[in-house]
């Protein structure tokens, strides 16, 4: 049977690998607006059971969700327009009286000598700093050039590319189960054996990375921003709120404590700059080693191990996205050692089991709510 379905399967194949290429561009797009959806969904059918109507439940969790993003940048950059301020002050009277040399540069092993010399001659006269900064530009101003035109090219096509996952999102809301029904139809035809399975792993391995990811971002943010308070850094709760939100994207987290230390150590305080790191990456580390793959891992029932080589895989192949794509193609291959009839059963299962499944539970949660 196999070889009979082999050929009737090589011109959809064929498409689909040009739809891909056709479409290759926006591929990200798509792929982030039907993770979104996934994810979100049964607060969509939540809101819908409420008695919201299908399109006033997509344009609020649509705002939601940029809200959620866009929330945070405003008030990060409400409040750094006024440190801002402060800073050019305070640089303006550097520039007026001169920097003297601070007392740790002097104490410097190998270098003390002509770092000092070179502040001296640089930073220590009334109007060096003007001077430093005049002619760092110049040097710099080719190079500055070329890499905003190319961050601005960058940001435009990254805004174009957010539009269309959220527009995208949007008509998911809107025509889900007719979206689904093509899908399980397309599913079906293409692996009519294995795709019942897939149906089922997909929505729970992506809500657990969700959830793993979201809890770990919002639990780094209270304890970091906790640390910088302790620390003494500057607007600590803000700093916190930045260090959750950068906390989603590998590597944000570290990069965020690392700069809060620089901070301090700039100021002075070296101790703290220390304990700071020091304890940002001890708790780094327990997140990303231990709580982390815990909590992805528990929805999908997936060892210790096969969570955390599947999400450091992904990140290291795709980037962001595969930190959805490692759990869920380790979720298969469990899934296939534990029950492998998934692969090699003889008739195919019915994928219509598991939506009369689904309507059987919204009804049962229908009469619950009626009842309450």
């Amino acid at each position: 049977m196999t070889d009979r379905r082999a050929p009737r399967l090589l011109v959809p194949a064929l498409f689909a690998l040009a739809l891909a290429v056709l479409l290759q561009h926006f591929l990200g797009a798509l792929a982030w607006a039907g993770l979104l959806a996934v994810i979100t969904w049964p607060a969509h059918v939540h809101l819908q059971r409420r008695g919201w109507p299908p399109a006033a439940s997509a344009a609020c969790l649509v705002g939601l969700l940029i809200l959620g993003f866009v929330g945070p940048s405003i008030l990060l950059l409400n409040t750094l327009g006024g440190e801002l301020a402060g800073v050019q002050r305070l640089l303006a009277r550097a520039n007026e009286t001169g920097i003297p040399v601070p007392v740790w540069i002097a104490h410097l092993p190998m270098v003390a000598e002509h770092a000092v010399q070179w502040w001296n001659e640089h930073l220590a006269l009334p109007g060096g700093l003007n001077r430093l900064v005049g002619s760092a530009a110049g040097d710099f101003a080719p190079h500055l050039t070329g890499a905003a035109r190319l961050w601005g090219s960058t940001i435009l096509a990254n805004a174009l590319y957010l539009f269309l996952a959220l527009l995208t999102l949007f008509v998911l809301y809107l025509h889900g189960p007719a979206a689904i029904h093509h899908v399980d139809t397309a599913g079906m035809r293409a692996l009519p054996r294995q795709y019942p399975m897939l149906r089922r792993v997909f929505p729970l391995s992506v809500r657990g990375t969700a959830l793993g990811l979201v809890s770990v971002a919002i639990l780094e943010g209270c304890v970091l921003g906790a640390a910088y308070a302790i620390a003494g850094a500057p607007a600590p709760a803000l700093l916190g709120v930045l260090t959750g939100y950068f906390a989603l994207v590998p590597g944000g987290a570290p990069l965020s404590f690392s700069l809060v230390s620089l901070l301090l150590l700039g100021q002075g305080h070296s101790g703290a700059a220390l304990g700071l790191f020091c304890w940002g990456a001890f708790e780094l580390f327990l997140v990303d080693k231990f709580i982390r793959p815990k909590l992805i891992g528990r929805r999908v029932n997936l060892p210790f191990l096969a969570v955390l080589f599947g999400l450091l895989g992904g990140v290291s192949t795709l980037g962001v996205i595969g930190l959805f794509v490692g759990p869920f193609m380790m979720a298969i291959l469990f899934e296939w050692l534990r029950d492998n009839t998934a692969f090699n059963t003889n008739s195919p299962v019915d994928v219509d089991v598991y939506s009369r499944a689904d309507e059987t539970n919204s009804a049962s949660v229908d009469r619950t709510d009626n009842t309450n």
